[in-house]
């Protein structure tokens, strides 16, 4: 965990705290679910803060002042600066700015845009709103069926992480994408041009614990069959077998 981290998550408990209609996603909460079920074999660094407004559109200026309201805490050592207007398709670009020295700290991207869901996540003694997992897997996997994984490979990182701990339920991912009004692509540049996305992850950075392309690779492209073959059966993923089995109903 880098400092800037650090300083990140007290940022979103302070805007969670407030009660802002902001819902985080991104890196930082798909690190926090990591850390929350044990997975600690792989971290990546981020630099960034992706979240969602969820209520009424806000002005800039409105949603600069809420983010600045979470920064007093800081003795104003930090603000907010609105940088990019959101519109269609646009997400709200704030930088967070050193006041000593006027240079960009780090940025935050807001979509103004619903959630399928939230929950609180915990920092230490830090309470976070978040989307839940199914959201972010949701997401990452939509990116991973179709040219964008070539642009976002670190999805490929966070979806091998994440489906190494978690117990995912099929119908729960493709309840996500229904909700989220996500089609998924064919998932042909990840299954034919294996070179091509091998030269891409081997080229990220700030990643420790960074496993062996060749094992991430077979991994997750037996996560990643029931979606590329559309199969919507009731099945769970077992990460430690690396196999969807049949999900067993409970008799009440």
């Amino acid at each position: 965990m880098t400092e800037q981290e650090h300083t990140m998550y007290q940022i979103l408990g302070k805007i969670s705290e407030i009660n802002a209609p902001i819902v985080f996603k991104g890196a930082l909460i798909t690190k926090l679910i990591l850390q929350e079920n044990g997975y600690t074999a792989t971290e990546r660094q981020t630099n960034d803060i992706d979240a969602n407004w969820v209520g009424t559109p806000p002005s800039m200026d409105k949603l600069t002042m809420i983010v600045n309201r979470s920064l007093e805490s800081f003795g104003g050592s930090i603000y907010a600066l609105a940088k990019r207007q959101y519109g269609e398709g646009k997400s709200a670009g704030i930088w967070i700015m050193s006041r000593d020295t006027e240079e960009q700290v780090f940025t935050m991207d807001i979509t103004i845009k619903p959630v399928i869901g939230s929950r609180v996540y915990h920092y230490g003694e830090t309470s976070i709103n978040g989307v839940i997992p199914e959201a972010v897997l949701c997401d990452k996997i939509s990116v991973l069926s179709g040219e964008r994984i070539f642009r976002r490979v670190k999805d490929v990182l966070d979806v091998y992480a994440l489906s190494c701990c978690l117990k995912v339920r099929l119908v729960d991912i493709y309840d996500a994408l229904q909700k989220a009004n996500r089609l998924l692509g064919s998932f042909e540049p990840l299954i034919t041009r294996g070179a091509d996305l091998e030269h891409a992850y081997n080229k990220m950075r700030g990643v420790t614990g960074k496993p062996e392309f060749n094992e991430i690779y077979s991994y997750i492209k037996k996560f990643l069959e029931p979606f590329v073959h559309n199969d919507k059966g009731k099945k769970v993923w077992d990460s430690n077998k690396a196999i969807w089995e049949e999900a067993i109903e409970k008799i009440t």
